[in-house]
C-alpha cells in the first residue's frame, strides 16, 4: 500500500468583534488544533504512520494577521474509527476564546469560517463490551470483533506497547487486528474489552 500524504487543507483567519484581525506578530493569536475521539486506541494511518502528535498544544499555531494554512489528517483515512478535530482559538494570553468539534474527510480545501462543527458522540458504554476474538490457538494473531480498548489473555490484562516489551504484551493494527508478543498454547483465552 503506498503512503498516503494528508488531504485535508485547514485555513483560518481570525478577527476580533471590529473586524480587525485578532494577532499580530507582536502579540500573536493562536490557534490549537487536537485529534479526539480514538477511545484509548493508538491513532494512526494504516500502512502509512502512527498518528503521534496529536495535538498542536503545548507550540499552539501562531496567528500574527495573515491566513494560515494547515495540512490534515482526514478522518476518514485515521484508524480508529470515528476521529474528529477539536479546535480552539486562543488570544495573546493563550485564553481559550471558543472551541468546536469538526470532522473532515475527502481531498479538500477547508475555511474555518465554513466548516460545520459537528457534536460528536462518543460510544455509549453500552456498547462496550468483553468479547471473544478469533484466531489460530495456538497463535499470536486475533481479530477482535470491535475497535479495542484493552486485550485480555486468559482473563489478565495485558500492556499494549510493542513486541520487544518484556512482559506479555500486544499491538494493534487497524484497531482491531492484534498481534501478541508470545505464542498462545491450548485453552487458552483471548478476548478484547471493545467498542462492537
Amino acid at each position: 500500500m503506498p503512503a498516503l500524504t494528508p488531504k485535508i487543507t485547514l485555513t483560518a483567519t481570525l478577527l476580533d468583534y471590529s473586524g480587525a484581525a485578532l494577532g499580530t506578530a507582536a502579540t500573536p493569536a493562536y490557534l490549537r488544533i487536537a485529534l479526539a475521539g480514538y477511545r484509548g486506541v493508538l491513532p494512526c494511518v494504516p500502512g502509512t504512520a502512527m498518528v503521534g502528535k496529536v495535538t498542536s498544544w503545548p507550540g499552539d499555531i501562531p496567528y500574527v494577521g495573515t491566513q494560515l494554512t494547515v495540512p490534515l489528517w482526514g478522518n476518514d483515512v485515521i484508524t480508529p474509527a470515528g476521529t474528529w478535530y477539536s479546535i480552539s482559538v486562543l488570544d495573546a494570553n493563550k485564553n481559550v476564546l471558543q472551541t468546536a468539534a469538526y470532522q473532515f474527510t475527502g481531498t479538500q480545501t477547508i475555511d474555518l469560517s465554513n466548516a460545520v462543527p459537528i457534536v460528536p458522540n462518543p460510544p455509549t458504554p453500552s456498547t462496550l463490551q468483553y468479547l471473544p476474538c478469533t484466531g489460530a490457538v495456538p497463535g499470536t494473531a486475533y481479530v477482535a470483533p470491535g475497535q479495542v480498548l484493552m486485550v485480555f489473555y486468559n482473563g489478565e490484562a495485558l500492556t499494549p506497547g510493542g513486541l520487544s516489551l518484556p512482559v506479555l504484551s500486544y499491538t494493534l493494527t487497524a484497531g482491531k487486528q492484534i498481534a501478541l508478543n508470545f505464542t498462545t498454547e491450548t485453552g487458552d483465552l483471548i478476548y478484547a474489552l471493545c467498542f462492537a
